[in-house]
């Protein structure tokens, strides 16, 4: 090839990639998110013949025939490579190219969904490109630079736009999020008697319990927390029936644990599935209660006579501690001894026997003992530690473990009054 054509080959490669270079694809805005509409434009110096381009946007759908100037809406985060391929007026074939990043929404949360007024809200900037935010909480309090994590807390009760920006505030995007703030909630002996949580439970704190025919003292728990002071009036519901009507003074507590009780207890006749629920009379509450179950075997339940007795109560100076016979005289946060003796009055030996005792609906301490010989005595000790100033129940019960399904053959309640 003579030295003048391959000059010429040099110039028309160039020119070829100058006019690439001059070819440009923009697009709007700067900083797109997901599901939002992205404008794209392509521009070259000589002009688009016949004003049609191939699109490919580069997310796998179908490359698109448009004009020079089109708009996309990306539905998932991510980096893409766009391309525009066009003829210009020169008849040159273009191809041209950019990258976008498209980055999830930009928001503002903030939690509790349903604040108040002088309560803690906590807000985040969520996606934000910066970890330095501008932040206008609405009620003229202005952070200007900090993180992306803010608490705040408002005075009184109304409709706030709580606005962000990125880079503290060198952002042309401003996202914003309407917050309704409560007015303060009363709370104490004074507040309106309300229910605000209830679970249904066995002993065992399961929402479901298999027991022989015939059991006795089969009984339902309910976890109670509340505000104000009121009379509790509800019925225990045993298959959608009822079974027991329940009226009992709650005292500003907040908390109380309630039960169907043992005399009698739950329904152990028939044998099958049986479901257990507590209708709220009064307070009304807005919300459904949970139903636990309980099921019914065919076998009777075989009886055991076993008995406790609480001997000696001491405290940690070994002085003894009166005990009566349903209750026991404690200092508050302090330790204390139980002493007793498990007596066997049946006729066969029993092999495993679970000693359990709870403070409150709390399990404690749990002692196993073995070969519990037919007519013999067993010496238990246990501690207990009185965590509160407020009046507790000790419950002391001994299981039969030895078959499935461990049978309760004991039960004796001690309640605690404060010295």
């Amino acid at each position: 090839m003579c030295k003048s054509k391959k000059i010429i080959l040099i110039l028309g490669f160039f020119l070829l990639i100058t006019q690439n270079l001059f070819a440009t694809i923009t697009y709007s805005p700067s900083q797109p998110n997901v599901e939002q509409q992205v404008t794209f434009t392509v521009t070259h110096p000589d002009g688009i013949g016949g004003n049609q381009v191939q699109w490919d946007f580069g997310d796998g759908t179908p490359i698109m025939q448009g004009p020079p100037t089109v708009i996309k809406i990306y539905k998932v985060t991510g980096t893409y490579t766009v391309k525009a391929s066009y003829w210009t007026y020169k008849q040159q074939y273009i191809t041209d190219q950019t990258t976008i990043t498209i980055i999830e929404k930009r928001k503002i949360t903030y939690t509790p969904l349903k604040p108040k007024a002088g309560e803690i809200i906590t807000f985040r900037a969520e996606n934000f490109l910066s970890f330095n935010i501008k932040w206008d909480f609405g009620d003229g309090t202005i952070i200007n630079c900090n993180s992306p994590l803010e608490t705040h807390i408002y005075e009184n009760p109304g409709t706030y736009l709580v606005k962000a920006w990125d880079w503290c505030g060198n952002s042309v995007a401003t996202i914003s999020a309407s917050i309704i703030v409560l007015p303060a909630e009363v709370k104490g002996p004074r507040a309106p008697f309300s229910i605000s949580f209830i679970n249904l439970r066995f002993s065992d704190g399961k929402s479901y319990k298999v027991v022989p025919k015939d059991f006795e003292s089969l009984i339902a728990y309910a976890d109670i927390k509340y505000e104000g002071t009121g009379i509790l009036n509800a019925q225990w519901l045993v298959d959608g029936k009822p079974f027991k009507i329940l009226t009992k003074a709650l005292p500003y507590a907040q908390q109380a644990i309630i039960d169907s009780g043992n005399v009698p207890g739950l329904p152990t006749q028939i044998p099958g599935i049986h479901e257990v629920s507590l209708k709220i009379i009064q307070p009304q509450t807005e919300y459904s209660i949970p139903v636990i179950r309980y099921f019914v075997s065919p076998a009777r339940v075989k009886r055991e006579k076993v008995n406790l007795s609480v001997s000696k109560a001491l405290n940690l100076n070994e002085i003894e501690i009166p005990i009566n016979t349903d209750s026991i005289k404690v200092p508050a946060r302090d330790y204390f001894l139980l002493k007793g003796i498990i007596k066997n009055e049946n006729e066969t030996l029993i092999p495993y026997v679970l000693l359990r005792i709870y403070l409150g609906n709390e399990l404690i301490d749990q002692q196993l003992i073995k070969n519990l010989k037919p007519k013999s005595e067993v010496e238990f000790e246990t501690s207990i530690y009185n965590s509160s100033s407020e009046s507790k129940t000790i419950y002391i019960t001994l299981y039969n473990i030895s078959r499935k399904p461990a049978n309760l053959i004991f039960i004796k309640k001690l309640k605690i009054v404060i010295k």
